[in-house]
């Protein structure tokens, strides 16, 4: 079965198909959301998760060797891991995420940058 594109991706997948990649902001190249409003990061691709969808449903190859930022909030993070990981696996090439509610009460940890699993460091050889 194909999977579709979240809502608002068509433009982007359409320009990476021609070999374009979006211009590089300071927080990188796409916002994704969980909410229904592209206005969450001004002058800035976004893609929405639509509520109660798994984001593993979607088609998020257009993502392949793009910094991706993911705006959510507390009540998102249950969704945040399967984003993480479906972005991952079309090889995004860093994702960072920033979590609004976390500002709001002060907290210094709203940020957080993801680094894929095959980026770590490999396992000592068994020395048997």
């Amino acid at each position: 079965m194909t999977k579709k594109l979240p809502p608002y991706a068509k433009e982007i997948d359409d320009a990476r198909r021609k070999g374009l990649v979006p211009a590089r902001g300071c927080m990188g190249h796409i916002a994704i959301g969980f909410e229904w409003r592209r206005d969450i990061v001004p002058d800035f691709p976004v893609v929405v998760v639509p509520p109660n969808r798994d984001p593993a449903e979607f088609d998020w190859r257009f993502v392949a060797g793009l910094d991706v930022f993911i705006m959510h909030r507390d009540r998102d993070i249950p969704r945040l891991h399967s984003l993480c990981c479906a972005l991952f696996a079309a090889q995004a090439s860093d994702v960072q995420t920033f979590n609004t509610d976390r500002v709001c009460r002060g907290d210094n940890r709203a940020w957080l940058r993801l680094v894929p699993l095959w980026e770590k460091r490999p396992c000592q050889e068994n020395q048997s």
